[in-house]
């Protein structure tokens, strides 16, 4: 695991050597952006690691055993096939249902292991970028050490502008670095905070699917309906028109089919 405990320290120590080295470099804007730029990117990557593996074994309660959910639909559709519990339409719309139940589970299953190695990935990238970002602080540090030794160099006006020149270079390249840096991180973060809000999408909206999608039996034949109640989702059965005979019409009298 190439995430550590150390990495939250080495970004603190970066954030803080950065900005007082910001502050010597006060003539250099770029000295203040990468400042800032790292000051944002602190964080704590041994503990996005430990959240990947605890998301993705069973010691951690993260473990969802998806192949033995689809296994156990799978061995209820054949067994009401095989018993014919349902027959006609309603087996038809039910086999239907159960494949599309089995569809979504295993696009769970992809965005659950997803969510898994994308925060693995994340702290990867955030131990590297704390690598990164201690050494371009401590660097840095460096220069603006050496911009102190600029009045030594008072008698020679090019030896001082050759050196402001190079701080301003450095500076300038270490800038680009960490701001493509951090360019990177910001979109993982948005990649995975998206990738979480599929998930819940889905998993509301399955419930939903698996009511909507549910056969409804016809009990047409026996001249009753099925009414159902909002309230408490459990319908009942009732004598269709409140238990009256059915007129027939005809034509445009509503009373033409008893004369």
């Amino acid at each position: 695991m190439p995430g550590t405990g150390a990495d939250r320290g080495q970004f603190i120590y970066a954030a803080t050597t950065a900005t007082a080295a910001a502050a010597m470099l006060y003539e250099y804007p770029m000295a203040r952006n990468i400042a800032l730029m790292i000051g944002t990117m602190v964080s704590n990557p041994h503990s996005m690691e430990l959240a990947a593996e605890r998301w993705s074994t069973p010691d951690g309660g993260g473990e969802m055993d998806f192949e033995g959910i689809k296994q156990a639909v799978r061995t209820l559709r054949d067994e009401c096939n095989e018993k014919e519990w349902w027959k006609g339409p309603a087996c038809e719309a039910f086999n239907e249902s159960v494949d599309t139940f089995l569809e979504q589970i295993g696009t769970a299953e992809q965005y659950h292991q997803g969510v898994g190695q994308g925060m693995g990935s994340i702290a990867t990238a955030y131990h590297w970028a704390a690598e990164v970002a201690t050494v371009v602080a401590t660097v840095m540090l460096l220069l603006a050490g050496w911009k102190k030794l600029l009045p030594i160099f008072a008698p020679w006006p090019g030896a001082q502008a050759a050196i402001a020149l190079a701080i301003f270079v450095a500076l300038t390249r270490m800038g680009m670095v960490v701001r493509g840096m951090l360019g990177k991180q910001m979109k993982s973060v948005a990649m995975l905070t998206a990738l979480v809000g599929g998930i819940n999408f889905m998993c509301m909206s399955l419930g939903q699917f698996m009511e909507k999608n549910r056969p409804r039996p016809d009990f047409a034949p026996a001249d009753l309906e099925y009414v159902g109640d909002e309230t408490t989702g459990v319908g009942t059965l009732q004598p269709k028109n409140g238990g009256m005979p059915s007129i027939p019409t005809t034509g445009t009298g509503g009373m033409s089919a008893l004369i």
